[in-house]
């Protein structure tokens, strides 16, 4: 349970007043944000209003008189993006030396065959519903469109906590994932700007808001925002030290659940490299497409797991290890793939391939000595699976190779999920999330990584991976936010913000 002092409540309450009363003004806010498709490299900048992140900006600044803007564009030679692209940071600033992080992103997925949206436009935001027909199974309803459709057994999990079966909702691609988040960071930041405004109090320390690009690619973003590898440090070029911070990822997520962990992803590239001959003689030559097929097979079997498994440790939060071999595989004389129609274009049918490249997606816990050691695990990846492969086919040259941003770490506020209940922020945002939408969320530990990967990783912060608003659907079609979720996501981020920092007397 989190106690607020007399003063801590009241600036709560004048801050979720604010967002009451403007609670029609930040949907449509939503709505402007939907509309602008911020596709990778395409999230915008933030002196151009038609962008995401220009509209954003434009949002705030007309409505800020405490709230610092700060607008950071990413190096052209860390991105692997044409267009300039920037991420948007808001501070509001604290008397004393601790922080509060939390972040969202700005990019999106692809939406698919717009006829699959209603209207045939995902970009126009549409107000609906959805009811819950049974178990992980929900009827969603908007325009003259109403489908069953399945979902996360975490995201039914919510409809059983609150003990309700139906809620409007808003659709639209990118309305969950993730720009429901960029609100309830904007609304509470201009709630808690509103609230201080005038009054006798400060923060205790500074919160800080990023909204981030590229987190649904290589989190180029969160990169920039930490000084990953040696990349644009923002937060540690005005920060000297994190000691008493914490952070939070906001997304799209399970209804204000705090998320604790996540498994880390290393995509690996096996390269096989032969002798080409004429298909008519095949055994004068190496068959490189063979060799990786061989790999490939051995892969499949529990010795080869434990193989790459060796540097990791039984991990009671995150799970085990998982291989799943060959996403991707390539070789031979292919010219090119139609992204549309799937057509392929070759040549060489009558020749033995002297290359082919497979891909490997590993999801890993933590390992021996985690956080350290980053640099050597990979190189025991990389090792491990060239390694095998070389024995599964001797006669074909392997390499393992793991690209600049190929390489997340996986995340873990404690070592199980009762240790990881009890971590102070884990029991604020436990309590943010019950004093507002009125049930007690528990914990749960995401599937996928998120921008936490490199925010942890880069400061030490104790970070949260996920918290976010009621949805589903987030790379499907009719992807869809509770419309009250996203206001009481801006009340939850208030409060918990509040309670992290506290408030002291101004001098």
């Amino acid at each position: 349970m989190t106690d607020l002092t007399e003063r801590e409540q009241a600036l709560v309450e004048t801050g979720c007043a604010w967002i009451d009363e403007n609670a029609d003004t930040l949907v449509n806010l939503l709505g402007d944000l939907v509309a602008r498709p911020s596709l990778r490299g395409n999230e915008g900048v933030h002196d151009d209003r038609g962008t995401t992140v220009g509209r954003l900006w434009d949002f705030l600044e007309n409505r800020a008189d405490l709230l610092e803007l700060d607008a950071q564009l990413l190096p052209s030679e860390g991105d692997y993006c044409e267009e300039p692209r920037e991420n948007v940071y808001t501070v509001l600033p604290g008397a004393a030396d601790n922080g509060f992080v939390a972040t969202s992103h700005t990019d999106v997925v692809p939406p698919g065959t717009d006829d699959d949206w209603p209207e045939n436009d995902p970009w126009q935001i549409q107000e609906g519903t959805v009811r819950r027909i049974d178990e992980c199974t929900v009827e969603v309803s908007v325009g003259d469109r109403s489908e069953e459709r399945t979902i996360r057994n975490r995201m039914d999990r919510i409809w059983r906590l609150r003990d309700e079966d139906e809620a409007a909702a808003l659709f639209g691609r990118g309305v969950y994932d993730n720009k429901a988040a960029i609100i309830c960071l904007a609304g509470s930041a201009l709630g808690l700007d509103a609230a201080l405004t005038g009054a006798d109090v400060a923060l205790g320390g500074d919160v800080i808001h990023g909204h981030l690009v590229d987190e649904e690619y290589y989190q180029i973003g969160a990169k920039n925002m930490i000084g990953w590898d040696g990349g644009d440090d923002w937060l540690g070029d005005r920060y000297d030290t994190y000691d008493g911070w914490s952070a939070v990822v906001l997304e799209g997520s399970y209804g204000f659940v705090p998320v604790v962990g996540h498994r880390g992803l290393v995509w690996v590239t096996l390269r096989a490299d032969g002798e080409s001959v004429h298909a008519s003689t095949p055994d004068l030559g190496n068959n490189a497409v063979l060799g990786v097929a061989k790999a490939l097979a051995e892969a499949d079997t529990n010795d080869y797991r434990d193989d790459v498994a060796a540097p990791f440790v039984d991990d009671a939060l995150l799970g085990d290890l998982t291989v799943a071999p060959g996403t991707t595989i390539v070789g031979g004389d292919v010219k090119r793939v139609d992204s549309d129609t799937g057509a392929i274009e070759r040549s060489g049918l009558n020749t033995v391939s002297d290359w082919c490249e497979a891909t490997f997606d590993i999801r890993i816990p933590r390992w021996k000595g985690f956080p350290q050691g980053v640099d050597t695990l990979q190189d025991d990846l990389r090792a491990a699976i060239a390694e095998r492969a070389r024995a599964a086919a001797p006669n074909v040259e392997f390499s393992a190779t793991v690209g600049e941003h190929e390489f997340f770490p996986p995340v873990a506020l404690a070592d199980n999920r009762e240790a990881a209940a009890d971590h102070p922020l884990v029991r604020t945002a436990s309590w943010a999330a019950t004093d507002t939408v009125g049930y007690d969320p528990g914990v749960d530990v995401a599937p996928g990584v998120t921008d936490a990967a490199f925010i942890y990783h880069g400061t030490h912060i104790p970070t949260l991976v996920e918290y976010g608003p009621s949805g589903a659907l987030s790379h499907e079609p009719l992807e869809y936010v509770e419309r009250d979720h996203v206001i009481a996501g801006a009340k939850a981020m208030l409060k918990f913000a509040i309670a992290e920092v506290g408030l002291v007397q101004r001098s």
